[in-house]
């Protein structure tokens, strides 16, 4: 699964770094970055993307690049 962190959009509220900590973390401005994109399940890495209270992460199928979130 491709993850994508809209930096214009984190706020740095850390939620995505609670539930997948093997994934994401702050950078030095606490900006989320991905550091693992297989650090945990897709259904862990699903979750962390729509617990994101400004929507900042956007998931996609690897390879074939179909949306998976947000949905459209």
């Amino acid at each position: 699964m491709k993850i994508t962190v809209d930096r214009t959009k984190c706020e740095g509220y850390a939620k995505c770094i609670q539930a997948t900590p093997k994934v994401f973390r702050l950078d030095k401005t606490m900006i989320a970055e991905v550091i693992d994109s297989k650090g945990d399940s897709d259904e862990k890495i699903l979750l962390a993307a729509k617990i994101c209270p400004t929507k900042a992460i956007s998931l996609e199928e690897e390879g074939t690049g179909k949306k998976i979130y947000p949905a459209g």
